[in-house]
């Protein structure tokens, strides 16, 4: 009976990563921007970054890498700003490409100074039946 057990421990723990395999999995980033968990299967990497442009402007982009090439890859950036204690979303971008294994997408935005701003970023990837997200935060800035 005690050699039965590790395998079927091996037995439950391949089956349950099957299940998670055929399922969507919603992992979110770590503050730094970068995907930490191990658990995804088709992404690879996901960022969004904020700069400050000076005079008022910054500038906002997102990306995400996949392991290889799949049906469908996006990136969702959105620029929030910080008010009342709460973040509030001002704007969203998408972008995608099919058949790939990469997408990037960035904009250059006026904004009203005296807030601290952020971007954070859906990431996503779909390849079969294997539907994948994340989401990841850029550091705050403040215009002055």
């Amino acid at each position: 009976m005690k050699k039965l057990i590790p395998i079927l421990l091996t037995i439950f723990m391949m089956l349950l990563g099957v299940q998670v395999a055929l399922g969507s999995v919603v992992v979110k980033m770590s503050g730094s921007g970068v995907i930490s968990p191990a658990a995804y299967q088709l992404i690879s990497d996901g960022q969004c970054h904020i700069v400050n442009n000076g005079n008022g402007t910054i500038g906002i982009t997102g990306s995400t890498s996949t392991n290889y090439v799949v049906k469908e890859i996006g990136v969702i950036i959105s620029l929030q700003y910080y008010s009342g204690g709460k973040w509030s979303t001002l704007s969203s971008y998408s972008y995608s490409n099919p058949n790939s294994d990469y997408v990037f997408g960035g904009k250059g935005i006026s904004v009203q100074r005296g807030y601290n701003y952020r971007v954070t970023a859906q990431h996503t990837a779909l390849n079969g039946t294997v539907n994948e997200s994340g989401q990841s935060y850029s550091e705050s800035i403040y215009v002055q």
